[in-house]
């Protein structure tokens, strides 16, 4: 099948390639020229594993094409799928211009008769209301339908999740659609119930309600890691207790930082937004931002508890981890970024490293000068005073005790109880952790 995916961000190229892999005829189309040419020569703009090589792959088989240009890239073309941005603004709401604008350039270049779906993340009423902006701006005498598909990827696994899907949501009352959908998605050999239709102002909401129950999971274990601390209890304890409980599971049940990334924080201030335009409260909604809010200060109080009797100001640290989970390179709202932030106006220096972010993270933390990125992760470990990790990637969790050793406190602040505890202490290290 021909397929046009409108952005190359994060959904848009993930989804594009996939396509392409599992055979169909795809091309990605985004108006920025720079990432397309980057695009062409199989560059992926952010850290994804397996999508360069997955590029590479299909271009040279002519499954994969990049454009620049909507007229070339709706050419013979009727399945299109809008893949871009939908930022928070200030009261929290989605900023929907980018999907409007695609809206209606494809209108105006659709020939023949066509399905849109909308795979950004919108708020409930915005399918209908680009329904009805390519009606107003498209060429007489076709019939271009608007369905809803959602997508449902983890960065850092973005690519097994397209291919080994949980689920396929589609918003839509049309057969003709869904007749297309099962085309789409059939070489993936997904089982029949795990294609889900269902109207399409509920395939919108799914979306939020799927991000905001997995952010509630963290705030939850979270907040229990504070009674857990008071109560003197590992928390890790609890995680298995309640996580062996099939209705509960054990997944996004790890007390740490807190959540960060693009969609969950965006996600919860969008649905608390389309609660106030219903006069309606959102008080769960609210209590797991806040949650989330307060586990970084809890965690820099700790910080802060542990040099009680020494002045902060002479100190050193190192810090492990700067994406806001492993496996990607994607630094929005991540919790370590604003961790650091927040130590760099009290330490002397700040010692940072991360496998993959630092790039990004230059660009963000460049007004502070106290703080040095590594290259390596045991670089200048002998200046500093205490390690603290913030992401939990493989290569932190099983430290090398011996270079461990050489920090002057001894001491590790693990903010993502990824490490062994009992493996730190044995080494006359002392290791802090959320209620662990």
């Amino acid at each position: 099948m021909k397929i046009t995916v409108v952005g190359t961000g994060y959904v848009g190229l993930v989804s594009g390639v996939c396509m392409s892999e599992i055979g169909h005829n795809v091309t990605c189309l985004d108006i920025n020229r720079n990432v397309i040419n980057k695009l062409r020569k199989g560059k992926v703009p952010y850290y994804e594993p397996k999508l360069e090589k997955m590029i590479l792959r299909n271009i040279k088989k002519n499954n994969l094409s990049f454009s620049n240009s909507y007229k070339n890239s709706t050419q013979e073309v009727n399945i299109f799928f809008i893949c871009v941005g939908t930022p928070e603004n200030n009261d929290g709401s989605s900023n929907l211009k980018y999907v409007y604008d695609v809206a209606k350039s494809l209108a105006k270049n659709i020939s023949e008769d066509a399905i849109v779906f909308i795979k950004s993340t919108v708020p409930v009423g915005t399918n209908a209301l680009i329904q009805k902006l390519i009606n107003e701006n498209k060429k007489n005498n076709i019939n271009i339908m608007v369905a809803s598909n959602p997508e449902f990827l983890k960065e850092g696994d973005a690519v097994n999740d397209f291919l080994n899907p949980d689920r396929v949501i589609v918003g839509t009352s049309s057969k003709d659609v869904m007749s297309v959908v099962k085309k789409i998605y059939e070489p993936l050999k997904i089982k029949n119930e795990k294609i889900v239709f269902m109207p399409i102002k509920a395939a919108e909401l799914t979306k939020y309600a799927a991000n905001s129950f997995l952010a509630t999971k963290i705030s939850f274990i979270n907040e229990l890691s504070i009674l857990s601390d008071a109560l003197n209890i590992n928390i890790e304890h609890i995680k298995r207790g309640i996580g062996s409980d099939p209705r509960i599971g054990d997944k996004f049940l790890n007390a740490g930082l807190g959540f960060g990334g693009s969609c969950f924080p965006k996600d919860i201030a969008s649905l608390i937004n389309i609660y106030e335009q219903k006069n309606l409260e959102s008080n769960l909604l609210r209590s797991v931002r806040e949650v989330n809010k307060n586990q970084r200060i809890n965690f820099m109080k700790k910080i802060l508890s542990h040099f009680k009797n020494s002045k902060l100001t002479n100190k050193k640290l190192m810090i492990w981890g700067l994406s806001f989970k492993p496996e990607t390179d994607d630094i929005r709202e991540s919790i370590s970024i604003k961790l650091i932030k927040d130590l760099a106006k009290k330490v002397k220096k700040l010692y940072v490293y991360d496998p993959i972010a630092i790039k990004n993270s230059q660009k963000e933390l460049n007004r502070f000068n106290n703080i040095d990125f590594l290259k390596s992760q045991y670089s200048n470990i002998s200046e500093c005073d205490a390690l603290i990790v913030c992401t939990e990637w493989e290569i932190f969790k099983n430290p090398d005790m011996a270079k461990l050793k050489k920090l002057k406190s001894k001491v590790v602040f693990d903010g993502r109880n990824c490490l062994n505890k009992e493996k730190i202490l044995q080494n006359n290290i002392k290791y802090i952790g959320v209620s662990k």
